[in-house]
């Protein structure tokens, strides 16, 4: 026969578990600290940006930044 085991207030205290996310977190950057960007795009264009995040395993918004810095690179005065 199992033993019994005694139980204080704080064991039936019911805890939300901590879901552990497939997906990465952000950089270095917290989130408070990022600003929303809205812009409408064609629906082409937007299928194939999201395909070419996925297939670079990146973040949309860090494939938007990679381009505008090789942008910016590209074509400094």
């Amino acid at each position: 026969m199992a033993k019994a085991i005694s139980l204080s207030s704080a064991d039936l205290k019911p805890e939300k578990p901590k879901t552990q996310s497939a997906v990465r977190q952000r950089g270095s950057v917290p989130s408070s600290e990022l600003i929303p960007l809205q812009f409408r795009m064609p629906p082409e264009f937007v299928r194939a940006f999201k395909q070419e995040a996925l297939n670079r395993d990146m973040k949309l918004n860090e494939l938007l930044n990679f381009c505008f810095d090789d942008f910016m690179k590209n074509n400094e005065s």
